[in-house]
């Protein structure tokens, strides 16, 4: 069969014209000539909510599948003009060549409502179809997910941005998500089977399932938690009208918004009936295979993971990353029984735990602390925030006698050394920590339970392992830092970023430019 495909360059139309050749159509693809098509299709160009259909592109054909459409009405391409328009068009092209069968692709939702231009558009362009006379199928689907789609690629691009998702109300409106290759597979069905002339289809998935849950089933498919904020409609409406005429990559429109509060759902058993649509399931299983290359919103995520899983190092063992952390703890004041100079101790300690860590964690060591501009670059910029916020606390404590006291007696053993060891001292203990406490420690923690356990008990474990050098001050400074240089290295899977930040802070701090009155 000769097959024009109207719109075939979309997310939908592409599958549909995979689908297509697979079963042995000649296909011939009109749209604006803006995407690539696959080898062997032919394609003429013409903007359909605007031209009319060129003689080309229907001269021999023998069935039209229209697939025009669009999620927001602005000047130069109304809902009018998408929608009914090129549909009238198309119509009117069929009947001069005489070709009989057409294929309208609407949507679950489509119903007279001159207060929602999308609905009444979608469902006007059927009516034309309707009293054409025209031997037709409409295929009504619901929200389509698949490799390309809108739904799985915005859901996973705002839960890798932020642990916290708005919702649409309460969440409750109810979806039936179906497969674009149940979609594409339709519209070839529906072209071969006689059954399906005259006749209107919901194409819908296997089940019915709430909006929450749909966003729930993609979270857990990333492995990620996320806190489900409903929000009220009347709030979220001015926000995505705002955004959808600012950007042509909004995340939403307004008529989607109706759409995820209406629901979209429908009967897939008539389907099913005629044309033999088995639907595949929406499950975390097929988000995974959609979600692979998605990264967070505009790249930027405010997870410490950075909104990406950290896939767990094959070769660490469950218990080691707990060995490490019980040996850190216990093996600081073991050695005060021995070596009484606190820096000769801490060099010590941290020669002894790396070659633990080194051993026990077989991490990608290389990889993790390859140096590059940026990774720098990021070091050192944390390294001027974490002295900013230290100069804060430092005055509050040196406002207090008893604070003051504190922080006089930690910075007390800063000359306990030779000027000449002072540096390599410095430097040895501090390439231990990170390896040790940050890296090594948290990086492993991070894969199995996941970044934010990792950070939290990598910090609590830093800080309990300074116990035995009697500084209460020390602890509670190692607990804070320790979690904040943590963080950077699951942000940024790196550990160069911590690295240079400790570094550059405690020369800052205890050598350079000490905070004022220590």
């Amino acid at each position: 069969m000769r097959i024009v495909v109207a719109g075939g360059s979309g997310f939908v139309g592409r599958h549909v014209v995979e689908a297509l050749t697979a079963r042995g159509h000649t296909v011939r693809v009109v749209d604006r000539g803006r995407r690539p098509q696959p080898a062997g299709v032919e394609r003429v160009c013409c903007d359909l909510a605007a031209q009319d259909v060129p003689p080309s592109a229907l001269e021999g054909a023998d069935a039209v599948v229209n697939l025009v459409g669009i999620k927001r009405s602005a000047r130069g391409q109304t809902f009018e003009d998408a929608h009914v328009g090129a549909t009238a068009r198309l119509i009117a092209g069929a009947q001069a060549h005489g070709i009989r069968r057409f294929v309208q692709v609407s949507v679950v939702c489509s119903r007279p409502d001159p207060g929602q231009p999308y609905h009444d558009t979608k469902w006007r362009a059927e009516e034309l179809l309707r009293k054409s006379g025209l031997l037709y199928t409409i295929l009504r689907p619901a929200v389509i997910f698949g490799e390309g789609d809108d739904m799985i690629t915005h859901l996973v691009r705002m839960i890798r941005s932020a642990p916290v998702f708005p919702i649409v109300g309460r969440g409750r409106g109810l979806l039936q998500p179906v497969d674009v290759r149940d979609v594409a597979a339709a519209v070839a069905l529906s072209l071969e089977r006689p059954a399906s002339l005259g006749r209107t289809y919901e194409v819908v998935g296997a089940a019915r399932a709430s909006l929450r849950a749909v966003v729930r089933t993609v979270a857990r498919a990333l492995g990620l938690r996320l806190l489900i904020v409903p929000m009220p409609v009347v709030l979220l409406r001015p926000v995505i009208a705002a955004w959808s005429a600012l950007s042509g990559r909004a995340l939403s429109t307004p008529a989607q918004l109706r759409m995820l509060q209406d629901g979209l759902f429908g009967d897939p058993e008539p389907a099913r009936r005629d044309l033999g649509l088995a639907p595949r399931a929406f499950d975390e299983e097929s988000v995974r295979r959609v979600a692979g290359g998605i990264g967070p919103l505009w790249g930027v995520s405010l997870r410490l993971g950075g909104g990406v899983d950290h896939p767990a190092p094959a070769r660490v063992g469950a218990r080691a990353p707990w060995a490490l952390a019980l040996c850190s703890v216990a093996l600081l004041p073991v050695l005060g029984a021995f070596i009484p100079n606190i820096w000769y101790r801490l060099a010590v300690n941290a020669a002894a735990l790396m070659a633990l860590a080194f051993t026990t964690l077989r991490l990608p060591w290389a990889a993790l602390f390859k140096p590059s501009p940026r990774l720098v670059a990021l070091g050192v910029a944390s390294a001027g925030l974490l002295y900013g916020a230290g100069a804060l606390v430092a005055r509050g404590l040196l406002a207090v006698p008893a604070g003051a006291a504190a922080a006089h007696a930690m910075f007390a053993w800063r000359d306990a050394v030779p000027p000449r060891l002072a540096l390599p001292l410095l430097v040895w203990v501090v390439i231990g920590e990170e390896v040790v406490w940050r890296t090594g420690l948290t990086v492993a923690l991070a894969a199995r339970r996941g970044p934010s356990t990792a950070v939290l008990v990598s910090a609590l474990v830093f800080a309990a392992a300074h116990l035995s050098l009697g500084q209460p001050l020390l602890v509670a400074v190692a607990f804070a830092a320790g979690a904040y240089w943590s963080a950077l290295v699951v942000r940024f899977r790196s550990g160069v970023p911590a690295l240079v930040s400790h570094l550059l802070w405690d020369l800052a701090v205890l050598y350079g430019r000490p905070y004022a009155g220590l």
